[in-house]
């Protein structure tokens, strides 16, 4: 069975999601809601029928109790913003590992979605997987494994484990790495992501991450916030895809550097 863990905060596409979810090929699973939103998303939870754990907490420890109430073999780590291909689970099922790195496809036709995408695909093939790096990042897990990386990780942070927004991902996987090297990728994009539409939307979160990057000072995890760690290699979309590919990099990387040092 899959369990599959979503943090939810704002809600803006969580019935979206659901419907994916009640729509899938594969019916095996069930979902895990850490609500840290109010009313409507509990209204919402209670509609169809999902475990719901309501608490006002930080995205690292919202991923630690949906996977504290979960009972799968294997987990999905996702979010409201990130819908499902209807055959997704049943596909996920023929392929299962420790880790599984799956394609996504952005939603949207603004010129920042449309270079969000470019550089999913320059990430996912021009790239290998690095936890190091946390380009791609793993969003099936064995549930045992995560076990153990929570573990780890709350130990690590101790009583800063609570107070982690970003990179909550990347720190799960580079522990995750740490005890497993059974990392699969699937290319193909069984994943959709509301992303940023907007200039404004990609650097307001941008500057919330550099700014949340900051609690993992004097911790073993201090070099996640090094930026030169993100270093990587572009081959799609010949010269314009690199002009495209360095300016939203440039629009991500402004605001994060000055949320950091502020």
């Amino acid at each position: 069975m899959f369990s599959i863990q979503i943090p939810a905060l704002h809600g803006k596409y969580l019935k979206e999601f659901f419907e994916s979810i009640r729509g899938q090929t594969f019916q095996d699973y069930e979902v895990v809601v850490v609500n840290s939103g109010g009313d409507r998303i509990s209204d919402l939870v209670k509609e169809y029928g999902f475990k719901e754990v309501r608490r006002g907490v930080r995205l690292l420890e919202a991923r630690y109790l949906a996977n504290k109430e979960s009972k799968g073999d294997y987990t999905l780590l996702l979010d409201e913003t990130r819908p499902l291909r209807k055959d997704a689970l049943e596909l996920l099922s023929k392929k299962l590992h420790d880790m599984v790195i799956i394609g996504e496809k952005e939603l949207g036709d603004s010129v920042w979605i449309k270079a969000a995408q470019l550089d999913k695909e320059n990430i996912m093939y021009c790239n290998t997987p690095e936890a190091i790096k946390g380009f791609a990042l793993p969003r099936l897990f064995k549930r045992d494994l995560l076990n153990s990386v929570f573990d780890r990780l709350r130990k690590g942070l101790g009583e800063k484990f609570s107070q982690v927004i970003f990179p909550d991902h990347e720190l799960i996987y580079y522990e995750a790495s740490r005890l497993s090297s059974d990392v699969f990728v699937i290319k193909e994009e069984l994943i959709y992501h509301y992303g940023d539409a907007s200039l404004r939307d990609i650097m307001r979160k941008y500057y919330r991450y550099g700014k949340s990057l900051k609690v993992l000072k004097n911790t073993p995890y201090s070099f996640m916030t090094s930026v030169s760690r993100k270093k990587r290699r572009i081959c799609v979309g010949g010269l314009k895809g690199r002009l495209i590919l360095y300016s939203l990099y440039l629009v991500r990387g402004v605001p994060f550097l000055i949320g950091k040092f502020s």
